[in-house]
């Protein structure tokens, strides 16, 4: 009895909460900010939110907010991108690694200094490595003083939205 409430209880669970695991390319249309974007997807003909896995960018009207928008912008809008999915967030939003070409995006935001490693939903080396080097480097985000340079959830936490 036991075993078959563990079984039920497994196939339930797989059907609540079944794999994300899969890819799609598209045309990025619109860049929100600089970790999120919304693809063109190709063969769907619909567009999807896709909040890039493994950083945190500033908010757009804290320090270094437009900058990385404005990076993430330069970098993809209009460009066909690769997205593999990897989960998706509370807001409804496709959260995944994004390619433009061989390029990873999500460590290059982070290489840029334009981005946060964001370790705790993705431990991702590549992502680790990039922001090691912007902050060695003083570039982007790590050029600002030290006052400045909020990680963009403690910036959230102090700065409710007003909706």
């Amino acid at each position: 009895m036991a075993r078959t409430r563990n079984l039920l209880a497994l196939i339930l669970f797989l059907f609540a909460f079944p794999a994300l695991a899969f890819s799609f390319e598209g045309k990025v249309v619109k860049v929100k900010d600089g970790d999120s974007i919304v693809v063109l997807r190709d063969t769907e003909k619909r567009q999807s939110e896709v909040r890039l896995a493994g950083i945190d960018a500033p908010e757009f009207a804290q320090p270094w907010g437009r900058e990385s928008r404005a990076a993430l912008k330069r970098l993809l809008q209009g460009k066909t991108v690769r997205v593999e999915v990897t989960d998706k967030d509370r807001y409804g939003r496709l959260v995944g690694k994004v390619y433009l070409g061989r390029a990873y995006v999500n460590a290059a935001m982070t290489e840029s200094g334009n981005a946060w490693a964001f370790a705790r939903y993705l431990p991702d080396r590549q992502i680790r490595a990039g922001q090691d080097a912007a902050r060695a480097a003083n570039r982007g985000l790590w050029s600002l003083p030290p006052e400045d340079r909020i990680p963009p959830a403690t910036w959230r936490q102090q700065n409710p939205r007003r909706d």
